[in-house]
């Protein structure tokens, strides 16, 4: 395993593959910009409550269920309002990012390289995700692993890596897939004979 702590690092790594797939959380953009813009979402349709994106942004940060915690210290906590809640912020469009120069990257490696997308999370929020990112012509493959049958196929879970491997026609050995989260982005590629660089994002949600 090939760890980095600049994304833009890989690159020196990527000479010997004919195929790159990527994460996304956490590797192309930073998950706590969209947690963040989720929150500023939930507030909008809250607008009685103060300060409400901040207040969950603390909660948050606080390892609480930042919805929940807010809305039962404003007393609105009923279940009609904790649905509206989740539903805004699930479906909202985020106000995102990617993190500078992953776009040249992208563009420079699809010249070069075959390349794919696996995420997990739920189909809407990453599919939103990728939309606002501007991303998704740039790769040949992208896999949503809620998409292939629920949460069960999220990472750990080696279908994407196979569907991705078939798509791409190339040898496991001759891809490399690129994460940051060590407890589960790795151990399927590792077993199917893939390279790996984890990206040790200290500003990550997996940081550590």
């Amino acid at each position: 395993m090939i760890t980095i702590t600049r994304i833009l690092d890989c690159e020196q790594y990527l000479q010997n593959v004919e195929a790159v797939v990527f994460d996304l959380d956490d590797t192309l953009f930073s998950e706590k910009d969209y947690v963040c813009s989720g929150y500023r979402a939930v507030a909008a349709g809250f607008p009685q409550v103060e300060n409400m994106a901040l207040k969950l942004w603390i909660a948050f940060l606080q390892r609480k269920p930042a919805i929940d915690a807010v809305l039962e210290t404003e007393g609105l906590a009923t279940e009609e309002n904790k649905e509206k809640a989740l539903q805004l912020y699930r479906s909202h469009m985020p106000q995102i990012a990617l993190y500078p120069g992953v776009k040249q990257l992208l563009q420079r490696l699809a010249r070069q390289k075959k390349l794919g997308l696996i995420t997990d999370g739920r189909p809407e929020g990453q599919r939103a995700k990728i939309q606002a990112l501007g991303i998704a012509n740039l790769f040949r493959k992208i896999i949503v692993t809620d998409e292939l049958g629920g949460p069960a196929y999220r990472k750990p879970n080696e279908m994407a890596f196979l569907l991705m491997q078939q798509v791409l026609d190339v040898s496991f050995e001759n891809m490399v897939y690129i994460g940051d989260n060590r407890k589960k982005d790795f151990i399927a590629p590792q077993t199917l004979g893939m390279q790996v660089i984890y990206f040790k994002n200290q500003d990550g949600l997996y940081a550590g």
